[in-house]
């Protein structure tokens, strides 16, 4: 099962979440080998950035983030973080490794900051289900027991916000 709802946040928010994260020179990203972190065959850097980490806040800008999400977010958020991937050299088209995000149960609200191409994919019995593009102010809701991936952009950079929300 899973939501996408365009337009999620405002117009405003969606300017704000830009700037914050594509457009302030300031913004802290820290390096990752490779953006799932559940693969030892491949090797897709990225960046993140972890507001909140096994429920606890990381970073003073969660704070604005969390009321910009406050109409979806009821429960404790578990991990809320952003992944900026480059687009690699790469001719071939793939996608990185099925995974989910954390074992306890959990909604994933995945939030795109730009438009992109890198779709995010949701298997279902471990083929491919759902295939959604990146678009800036579009929300992708479904449940964290859903085996997720995404492909690697090729022509724009991606950056998505991923928050991990408590089912009780």
């Amino acid at each position: 099962m899973f939501k996408i709802i365009d337009n999620s946040i405002s117009k405003k928010d969606q300017k704000y979440i830009q700037q914050l994260l594509l457009d302030n020179k300031l913004f802290p990203w820290f390096f990752m080998k490779d953006v799932t972190s559940k693969s030892k065959k491949q090797s897709r850097p990225a960046f993140s950035h972890y507001f909140v980490i096994n429920k606890k806040q990381n970073s003073s800008a969660v704070n604005n983030l969390k009321s910009i999400f406050k109409k979806y977010i009821k429960k404790e958020i578990i991990h809320f973080k952003s992944i900026l991937q480059l687009p690699l050299n790469t001719r071939k088209v793939s996608y990185d490794t099925p995974h989910t995000d954390i074992e306890e149960p959990h909604t994933v609200y995945l939030y795109y900051v730009n438009d992109s191409d890198g779709e995010t994919i949701l298997f279902k019995d471990e083929k491919i289900h759902k295939k959604v593009k990146p678009k800036k102010g579009r929300m992708l809701v479904f449940d964290g027991k859903t085996l997720h991936a995404a492909y690697q952009p090729i022509k724009n950079i991606r950056c998505v916000l991923n928050i991990n929300e408590a089912k009780q």
